[in-house]
């Protein structure tokens, strides 16, 4: 296409969007302030709040580069006018280290458990010795003598018992030629470099053939997929293991990198949604993305919801089966309490049961404010998960912190506000379709079979 038309496609001076980065500039800015004023008042508790703030951004930003990654990995035609969406969040990858920094910080904190374990020759002569103790008849304050120091398990005379704790620091021990210092930020560094790669490669040759009308950009990116596919589900997998699993290093779970998959990919899809309703609204775009795409996207949407709902039962059903103590620990932090509890039930309720029926009949994918009310509801919904999945770790086997939501709200605030920021930025200087793309006519004329 010409110089015209992409013009065409480019947001002006005059509309909502040209604005929208300021938005979220001034709630990023709020949110930073707040949670500066929670790192000073109640820093464990900035630690896993704005863990959870940042693994909210994370998943966002992973699901959007799935959706990138499959269309040309499938050299999908259909897709090519609403790719551009995704590609927007996924040319964000250079902040995301930006992002952990307060993360990386505050690891002895969220990670105490392991960070300040001693080595496993120590950790298992500790737990020699905390045996021979036991089976010596030893008191209480032997058995906390033998305990590695710093060790939470004994601390106020509460936690699992003696036979679990041995039992954690083995397994602790047994970990730690993973679970150390220098490996964790050797694996993060690891982690940015793949995904500044990934956000480089799959924005900057579809910006670069908008400009120049390459088609040979088009072959780069599809003989890249398949390499990068696999980069991706495994820095994925691993970072999911680094950053959330080992908050609780005893416990493990083989499809907790599928279900952190899961909520990404359903997460992305929503956002595009949203995002691209967005621009019709606002005019920016007419035809080039109509029912028949979001028909589609509705679908993709509804099948990645039901694939959640999959992984998570099915994890959830193996561990109960099982009844494995180093693994049902994970529930037993999430059901102890009654608030807990109500989270647990709500997530099943809210973020399966009712966006399942409020997005799954043909009309509602093709009634663009049904959709977009769905994918709003999985989005707020993803939200409570990210919940779910970090501050239980704050004060574990104790009720939920009501009153201190506010930070958690804040450092939200203040992760997505800068990531969305630097997105809407992004939108001021490229066209909001691929214009480039030599695939564009397939798109324009789709038709759902």
């Amino acid at each position: 296409m010409g110089d015209q038309t992409k013009k065409q496609f480019m947001i002006p001076d005059g509309s909502v969007w040209a604005n929208a980065w300021k938005m979220t500039a001034m709630l990023g800015g709020v949110g930073i302030l707040v949670a500066l004023y929670g790192a000073f008042q109640q820093p464990e508790r900035f630690a896993y709040s704005y863990l959870y703030g940042f693994i909210t951004v994370l998943t966002l930003w992973l699901g959007s580069v799935f959706f990138v990654l499959i269309q040309h990995l499938t050299g999908a035609g259909w897709s090519v006018s609403v790719r551009r969406a995704a590609e927007f969040f996924v040319s964000a990858a250079w902040i995301l280290p930006v992002l952990f920094a307060p993360v990386a910080l505050n690891t002895s904190t969220l990670y105490h458990t392991w960070w300040n374990h001693p080595a496993t020759e120590q950790g298992v002569a500790h737990a020699q010795e905390h045996e021979a103790a036991a089976e010596a008849g030893g008191d209480r304050a032997g058995a906390e003598a033998a305990a590695p120091e710093g060790h939470h398990g004994y601390e106020g005379g509460s936690g699992p018992s003696e036979a679990h704790e041995l039992l954690e620091d083995a397994n602790i021990a047994g970990k730690s030629a993973y679970l150390n210092h220098g490996f964790f930020y050797l694996r993060m560094l690891l982690y940015f470099a793949v995904w500044f790669w990934l956000g480089s490669r799959l924005f900057g040759y579809s910006a670069a053939q908008d400009a120049t009308g390459d088609k040979s950009y088009t072959v780069k990116l599809q003989s890249m997929a398949p390499v990068a596919t696999f980069a991706f589900a495994l820095s994925l997998t691993f970072a999911g293991f680094d950053w959330v699993m080992s908050l609780q290093p005893g416990w493990y779970s083989t499809m907790f990198g599928v279900r952190i998959f899961a909520a990404s990919a359903v997460t992305s899809f929503a956002v595009i949604i949203l995002v691209t309703l967005g621009w019709k609204r606002a005019g920016l775009i007419g035809n080039e993305i109509n029912t028949e795409h979001y028909h589609d996207l509705g679908k993709l949407m509804f099948g990645f919801l039901i694939f959640w709902a999959y992984i998570s039962f099915s994890e959830f059903f193996l561990i109960w089966y099982a009844a494995i103590p180093e693994e049902t620990v994970y529930y037993h932090l999430r059901w102890d309490h009654d608030s807990w509890k109500m989270i647990s039930c709500s997530l099943v309720a809210l973020k399966f049961i009712v966006p399942f029926y409020l997005v799954m009949s043909r009309n509602a994918k093709r009634n663009n404010g049904l959709i977009g009310l769905g994918a709003g509801w999985i989005l707020a919904m993803h939200l409570v998960e990210m919940y779910y999945w970090v501050m239980p770790y704050y004060r574990p086997h104790e009720a939920v912190q009501w009153s201190g939501v506010w930070m958690e709200v804040g450092c939200v605030m203040a992760t997505l506000g800068v990531f969305l920021t630097v997105v809407f930025r992004r939108m001021l200087k490229h066209p909001l379709i691929a214009v480039g793309d030599p695939r564009l006519s397939r798109a324009l004329n789709f038709q759902n079979m």
